[in-house]
Parts: structure tokens; sequence; C-alpha cells
């Protein structure tokens, strides 16, 4: 987890030296701070600082919508089944709670999300976050300390509405009780995307973007399950998907919820989770290598939200106690790829692991897919171009890609 004046300031630095011959000169930023990563991992202690204090220079041309925007009174129904009623479509939207980054991801698809955002969280999940990125609007915005603000923080930007996933309920309901609006969202399955990218699109303005963007999700997942819904068990190779941490010297793996999005990719992508056993469904739970032998699987994916996961791979290989596995002696063990966000969880970059996921586990039936062409297609949806593409995503690509 990062803290997002940190990591403002560090961008902006190349821009400060650059300019330092002609400009006033300016104080440096302070470097990074690493602390662990939210959400399909443990939340951050760390106590976060001020927002940063300009705006990156854009760096791509906004998506344009599709039809012309709803500016009337609006009734939504939100992931909880609540009705909340807005006067209008709201220009002030503020975010709060875990994994909110989730939710802004989302809320990018919609070109005018940047200057309508006007608070969110200082912590993140990323050394290169998105938002820093494709918001052009930061330095108008107002970063709260930590990811549970309530009221006090957020009341003073004057949101006509904040969004949060329903996991933060607790926080919502302080908001209620303030009369200010909220609306839940899940954005965990692909079902849910389906009705919180309707959502979404309510609260823009833009229901005809919604489905657009949806048209996307359903066209991934039906490309996918077209080959994989047919195949007998026995087709199905066994396969472990682990989370890879390293705290204090000592390395750990996890594996996921049977519910979670990490557990559904395997299945849709035509692999038999062997983890699917476990007693505990509320989070992460750690395995050992005696329970991963046991499971014996015939590929092996890695996901490390610290880092690298082809770097986790490659550790994995060289340490003798995993060489007697069969996926390591077949050199089937492959590190989970990511941009600015890792693929496997339930941000808006899962279609990419899953048509990823499918090339890996049958190779044969998607021989075809291209997958720096799935890349330029999914940033296409953020108004991202070739040449922007290859400037801002490529050089942070991690994992087993080509």
């Amino acid at each position: 987890m990062f803290r997002v004046k940190h990591l403002f300031l560090v961008i902006s630095l190349a821009s400060i030296v650059a300019l330092g011959a002609c400009a006033t000169p300016t104080t440096p930023p302070p470097t990074p701070t690493t602390v662990q990563p939210p959400t399909a991992a443990p939340m951050p202690t760390v106590a976060p600082t001020k927002p940063p204090t300009a705006a990156p220079s854009p760096t791509a041309a906004p998506a344009t919508a599709t039809a012309t925007p709803i500016t009337g009174p609006i009734v939504i129904t939100d992931a909880l089944g609540r009705t909340v009623k807005l006067d209008k479509v709201p220009q002030r939207i503020a975010l709060t709670g875990r994994a909110f980054f989730m939710v802004l991801n989302a809320l990018y698809f919609f070109p005018d999300a940047a200057r309508r955002v006007v608070g969110m969280p200082d912590i993140t999940q990323s050394r290169n976050d998105f938002y820093l990125v494709i918001d052009t609007y930061l330095n108008q915005k107002k970063f709260f300390q930590g990811n549970d603000a309530g009221p006090e923080q957020v009341a003073p930007v004057q949101p006509d509405v904040v969004l949060m996933k329903s996991t933060n309920v607790k926080i919502g309901q302080a908001f209620e009780q303030v009369k200010i609006p909220v609306v839940y969202v899940d954005l965990e399955t692909p079902e849910q995307y389906t009705r919180d990218l309707a959502i979404l699109g309510q609260v823009m303005g833009a229901p005809e973007r919604a489905k657009m963007i949806d048209a996307y999700y359903k066209a991934q997942l039906e490309r996918v399950t077209t080959q994989t819904k047919n195949l007998k068990e026995s087709d199905k190779p066994r396969v472990l998907l682990l989370q890879y941490s390293e705290r204090g010297g000592t390395v750990a793996f996890s594996i996921p919820p049977n519910a979670w999005m990490q557990t559904l990719l395997v299945e849709m992508a035509g692999g038999r989770a062997v983890w699917k056993d476990n007693p505990n469904q509320s989070g992460w739970t750690t395995v050992n290598l005696e329970q991963i032998a046991a499971w014996n699987p015939e590929l092996v994916f890695i996901v490390f939200y610290g880092g690298n996961s082809k770097e986790a791979v490659a550790k994995i290989k060289a340490d003798a106690k995993w060489q007697a596995l069969q996926a390591v002696k077949d050199n089937k063990i492959y590190g989970f790829p990511g941009d600015f966000y890792t693929w496997d969880q339930p941000d808006t970059r899962w279609g990419l692991g899953l048509i990823w996921l499918a090339t890996k586990i049958h190779p044969t039936l998607f021989r075809d897919v291209n997958i720096n062409q799935e890349i330029l297609k999914f940033y296409a949806l953020y108004g991202f171009d070739q040449a922007t593409v290859q400037a801002k995503v490529t050089p942070l690509l991690t994992g087993d890609l080509p």
C-alpha cells in the first residue's frame, strides 16, 4: 500500500528537474514508502499524508460517450437493494472505504469522471497508481486520511453522492445519518460487474456508455467460456493459484476463497481449482508446501501484490523444496500478470486476467490470442491509443507475458 502524495511527487520530480533552469526552485519530494497491499491482501497501517498539489499532464484523449448524458432526477437501486433518490445527476462524487480504487477505476471508464470525483482516500494498492496517469484533476481533489474516512472528512467537499463497496456498509451508515447519499456497489464477480456498471452509468448520467463497457466484459467471458464450458472434467487440468508474500524475510503462500474472482477466473478458464475443499472462506488462507504437494497441481499461478510475480516464480523454481513438485518439473508455474494493478483481482483488469489465464491452461484452444492486442483493446476503453499504451502501460507490465 502506498500514499498518494508520495507517488504523485515522485512523478512530478522529473518535471521539476527538467524545468530547474528556468523555473523557481521547488522543494524536492519525499521518497515513497512501501506498506502492505489491500483487498486481496491485508490493508495498510501507515498514517497517510497530505494529498498531491498538482495534476499530471494528460496522456490520452478521454473515451467519447456514446449518447447524450441524462441530467434530470434519478432513482438508483444499489448493490444492497437500497433505493437512492438524487435530485440530479451528481456533479460532485466522493469515494471512501476499502478497495475504493476498484470503484474508481470503473468510474474512469466514463469520460467526465475525473472532473466529477472531488475526494478519495490517500492510501492505495500500487506503486504505479492508474489515476496518476489518467486523472488530470488531481490538484482539485481532496485526499482523505486512510481508507475509512467518514462524514467528518468527506462532508467538507460537499459531495452529491458517496460511492463505496458494499463491504464498507458500517462507514456508509455514518453518512446516511447526516443525510449524505450513499450508493453501494460490489464489483466482485462478472454478474455483479454487469449490475454495478449500470449503477455507475446512472450515477454518471451515461447509461449507454455503461452498456458499451459491459459489452466488453461479456464478450471476453463468452470468448473464453464458449471454448471451456463443455470440457469434460478429465480435460480440465488441476490448477493452483497462490498469493506469494514476503514479510520480514519470510515467504508465505495463501489461497483465495471459492467465491472470489481468483477462483472464478481459474474455473471460467477451464481449470480445476484444487483448493476448493478449504474450510476457510472468509479471506486468504495460508498453506504450506506439504499441502501444496498433496494437491499435486499440474499448473501453478503465482500472484504477488508486493512486486513482480515473475521474479517470485524465479525464486520458487530455485528453491530445492519446490523442485520436486510436478508443475515445477514441467515448467508450468507462471507469474500472474499486472500493470498498474494485478489482473487476478476484481479490478477492471479481470477481463485481461481471464483471457491470459485461458491461454496458459488451454494453450491449444486459445492459440489465436495475442495478449498485446488484448491490452490495447482494454485500454482503448479508457481512451488510450497505441502510443499511450506503449509509453504508459507497457513499461509497467509484470508477470509471464511475451
